[in-house]
């Protein structure tokens, strides 16, 4: 996955919260049950279309056959979100921070910086179940000024005592002669 330098080890690997990818597949899989919703609750567009013995026969094979081919594209699309959730990762070592940023299947950003260059790090918890479930955005801003940040991340608090331990120590050893 990422090369690390000599004498580097991996301190902590962070995701985004689960919550947020069991929340997309549920919306995944309510569209997927609504069309047979459709045609299984009795409405007028049911009734009108089952209403004719022969109308109705002739027409299920169609609708089973557009409603395979809607599954089929809901499944890849939960396969592109898995992967957008599994491959996003912040990897934390005792020398730097590797940002991994996976935008589809074929199109990776991977951006890292060292512990000496931060110069500000953030954490944004937004609304009650963010809070409950623990779940937020860690901002960090290097000397660059460049912004880093991980949205969706679990322990987002965690994360940043993690990351500022790690930036302290580094700024510790850099002060001994």
């Amino acid at each position: 996955m990422v090369k690390l330098e000599g004498g580097e080890r991996i301190v902590h690997i962070a995701r985004r919260h689960w919550f947020l990818f069991v929340s997309e597949s549920g919306a995944l899989a309510l569209f997927a049950l609504l069309p047979a919703a459709l045609f299984l609750i009795p409405h007028p567009i049911s009734v009108a279309i089952f209403a004719k013995q022969n109308i109705g026969a002739n027409l299920l094979p169609l609708l089973v056959f557009f409603w395979s081919l809607w599954l089929m594209f809901l499944w890849a699309l939960f396969a592109l979100m898995w992967t957008d959730f599994y491959l996003d990762v912040w990897v934390i070592t005792n020398h730097r921070v590797i940002d991994i940023e996976q935008a589809g299947l074929f199109n990776r950003k991977i951006s890292s910086f060292r512990f000496d260059q931060i110069q500000d790090a953030t954490v944004k918890i937004s609304g009650l179940l963010a809070t409950l479930i623990k779940f937020g955005t860690v901002e960090l801003r290097t000397a660059s000024n460049e912004s880093f940040k991980f949205k969706g991340v679990a322990d987002p608090t965690v994360l940043k005592e993690r990351i500022m331990s790690e930036h302290h120590r580094v700024q510790s050893l850099r002060m001994k002669p």
